[in-house]
């Protein structure tokens, strides 16, 4: 014997919905609306409309109950067995979650398409948890935003763990991505291009800073090379990708639309969600009189129970995402309070783990929930993922987002005398004068992020 079934569809179709964008999940409702008879969308008394069974007879109110009892024991039993075939404990919730979430649909971001390839990936779990970090931290253009001195700076981290993930990690899709810097993007790609030992190879290792100055008599001398090919290999190096995340999200423009508004009412800060964009859903009442009728058949009335369970599990589906993304939205707004009263600088570090405890939700729901998802904020407009951010220790042993580092940076860069702008490494020390000590590597990083130009691009004469 074998068993087929894994999932009960209705639980299933609740992990999917809950990590569509709202476009996506709009026209899955038109689809729905156009193969379900039962199902219908208007303004006119949805939530009391929603009561199936009022007004039936008690025999059939008995059956439809009983027969959604058997539906709810049926589909635990598939997932038991699914489960228990594979030496996983029936009664194990985070295990038979996380299946639930690797089998959904392929996700269209980048970073949910890394995370497949996790899943993939072989490593244990141990090694997979720290992995998800680092993906977590993995920007849209393809770059690792984590702060990996900080991490191999933690008492007993182990730093080859870190190593292994890292590699496990540039092994995937698309080449380059993970990488910490442009240089080790662009080597990423000639590596999984067999041209390790190539002349542009040794090009972007040694002299990407006089590649980027257009500075070829000078990369010529170095390498020994005529200028003619020092020209070649520039031509070679400009097909490379230097943002790889973006191949993912240019797939598919979407439009943005926010499912939460936050506004500032005498003082304090109003949630409220945006409904507009969701049609009200009820169950047909033309239905529900054929299944009252006592002429209608047996197998009619089979037919219209089965299509208003589904219609009833699909509306209960949204109104539980619309409930979920809200929940998020409420822990978003009381933990980064002072961000919305005076801006980026006060952005705290974030994770999605801190706000899955708080609701007592597995983690990947934060994850899934937030993917795709649109605040409207006195700062703007924000994906709900912005507010997840890693943080960086002060000299005081306070914790600050990258995100206020990066504002503080930029406002350094902004006040600098244009004659002598500052190199990296004063900047290093200006910001350790303000309580922030990070390396200059990470500096170079946030200024590129920045769109920044180094000093010597930066100087006016």
């Amino acid at each position: 014997m074998k068993m087929q079934q894994v999932l009960s569809p209705h639980l299933f179709q609740s992990l999917e919905i809950l990590q569509m964008p709202l476009l996506d999940l709009q026209q899955m409702i038109k689809q729905e609306l156009s193969e379900n008879p039962t199902l219908e969308a208007t303004q006119e008394m949805a939530d009391e409309q929603i009561e199936i069974e009022q007004g039936t007879k008690d025999v059939e109110r008995e059956e439809f109950d009983n027969e959604l009892e058997k539906l709810a024991a049926l589909g635990e039993e598939w997932g038991d067995n699914y489960y228990e075939s594979r030496q996983v404990a029936p009664g194990d919730a985070d295990e038979k979650y996380q299946y639930m979430m690797d089998s959904l649909s392929e996700a269209s971001t980048l970073h949910d398409q890394l995370l497949e390839q996790l899943v993939l990936s072989g490593l244990n779990e141990y090694d997979r948890k720290i992995a998800e970090i680092v993906v977590g931290n993995i920007d849209d253009d393809g770059y690792l935003t984590l702060d990996v001195e900080d991490l191999l700076a933690l008492p007993n981290f182990p730093a080859e763990t870190l190593e292994k993930i890292l590699d496990t990690i540039h092994d995937f899709d698309p080449p380059g991505v993970g990488a910490r810097d442009l240089r080790e993007c662009l080597l990423l790609q000639l590596q999984r291009a067999k041209k390790e030992g190539s002349q542009e190879y040794q090009l972007i290792a040694n002299h990407l800073d006089l590649l980027g100055r257009h500075k070829y008599d000078e990369i010529a001398k170095a390498m020994g090379l005529t200028l003619e090919r020092v020209k070649e290999l520039a031509a070679l190096v400009a097909k490379l990708d230097p943002k790889p995340g973006r191949s993912f999200s240019e797939e598919r423009i979407e439009y943005v639309t926010p499912e939460i508004v936050i506004e500032k009412t005498d003082g304090e800060y109003v949630i409220t969600q945006n409904k507009k964009p969701y049609p009200h859903l009820f169950i047909s009442q033309k239905y529900l009189q054929m299944l009252k009728d006592p002429n209608t058949s047996q197998e009619v009335k089979i037919y219209i129970r089965e299509k208003i369970t589904k219609s009833k599990q699909f509306i209960q589906s949204i109104d539980q995402r619309m409930n979920t993304i809200y929940r998020i939205a409420v822990e978003i707004v009381r933990i980064q309070r002072d961000y919305f009263d005076y801006g980026v600088s006060k952005l705290k570090p974030l994770n999605m783990k801190t706000v899955a405890e708080l609701l007592e939700v597995h983690e990947t729901t934060i994850s899934r929930a937030t993917a795709g998802k649109y605040m409207q904020t006195p700062q703007g407009l924000l994906s709900m993922k912005y507010f997840f951010k890693p943080g960086v220790k002060t000299t005081s042993g306070e914790m600050i987002s990258n995100e206020s580092v990066k504002a503080a940076l930029a406002e350094i860069v902004r006040a600098e005398d244009k004659k002598k702008p500052y190199s990296d490494s004063k900047l290093v020390k200006l910001l350790e004068e303000e309580g922030v000590k990070i390396a200059r590597r990470t500096v170079a990083k946030y200024r590129d992020q920045l769109r920044i130009l180094p000093s010597h691009l930066r100087k006016v004469h």
